[in-house]
């Protein structure tokens, strides 16, 4: 083909890039989220608008994607039963659907064996050990996603509820919370009723600030995500034989609960997702040259 396009397609937005068949970028498109396995409609609707947005950036006309191969990272996708079927729906030539953490690995760690730790409106992480790769979460936000910004986030308005009911007592974090509902539990339970991963992360910064004045809520809220983000990098790392990256929203705010024997082992991304995306999609685009 005669482009290539990356994807990155997260909980909170959309990335894309565009470029020649060797590398060279041209273009940058941004959209909203496209977790496919939360909304694939909105998904494929974000993809579309990032990509042709980098067309525009580029100063190519739409009809480019027609001779571009995609490689798209979404989050979402090892959940996801139909990657396929998105694909047919989508006017690029040819097409490669990933996780998001697949890009991320490729973008952090090059070809080399490492980990990484997805952190933010979700959570994931993968290694790569030779030439096998292993994932571990990513199972969305219902039934995975620990350490997450949205888990957290809805547990923070889950003691909310509890508090004022009684059940709990009132902090900081909870009082905070409550008086953004106009101190009305049934509006707080209105919100959470219709809310997506997204809306429950944006309560992440207030945690943070709470957690760091040593508010003992805050702290178990955050140590209780610290706790299973540790194990992950721990097993995936054989117990730190593997260099670490971090990476997403809430890849620095980790930094100050995380375990100092783990740190040690933790090294910066060479380059993010959106360039992994397309190295895999130069690679594979040349394959099919």
């Amino acid at each position: 083909m005669d482009y290539i396009l990356g994807v990155d397609g997260g909980g909170s937005g959309c990335r894309a890039a565009i470029a020649t068949a060797d590398g060279r970028l041209l273009g940058r498109g941004k959209a909203g989220p496209a977790n496919i396995c939360c909304n694939p409609t909105q998904s494929l609707s974000s993809i579309l608008h990032s990509a042709k947005e980098a067309c525009k950036d580029a100063g190519l006309t739409e009809e480019a994607l027609q001779q571009t191969f995609a490689v798209m990272g979404l989050a979402g996708a090892s959940a996801y039963n139909a990657p396929i079927s998105l694909a047919e729906n989508l006017p690029f030539a040819g097409v490669q659907v990933v996780s998001d953490c697949l890009i991320a690995l490729e973008g952090a760690h090059g070809s080399d064996d490492g980990v990484i730790g997805i952190l933010g409106t979700g959570s994931n992480f993968m290694a790569r050990k030779g030439d096998k790769h292993y994932y571990l979460g990513g199972w969305g936000f219902h039934c995975g996603d620990q350490g997450s910004g949205a888990k957290m986030g809805e547990r923070a308005l889950e003691e909310a509820l509890l508090a004022h009911d009684g059940l709990r007592r009132l902090c900081p974090l909870t009082e905070h919370i409550l008086r953004q509902f106009d101190d009305d539990p049934r509006k707080l339970s209105e919100f959470a009723r219709t809310a997506k991963p997204k809306d429950f992360s944006e309560f992440m910064p207030v945690i943070l600030i709470y957690a760091r004045q040593q508010s003992r809520l805050a702290l178990d809220i955050v140590e209780e995500g610290t706790t299973y983000v540790a194990s992950a990098l721990r097993l995936l790392s054989d117990g730190g034989k593997l260099p670490i990256a971090l990476l997403g929203g809430l890849s620095h705010a980790y930094d100050a609960f995380l375990p100092s024997d783990l740190k040690q082992f933790f090294v910066p991304a060479r380059n993010d997702a959106l360039r992994g995306a397309l190295a895999m999609a130069e690679r594979e685009n040349a394959m099919h040259t």
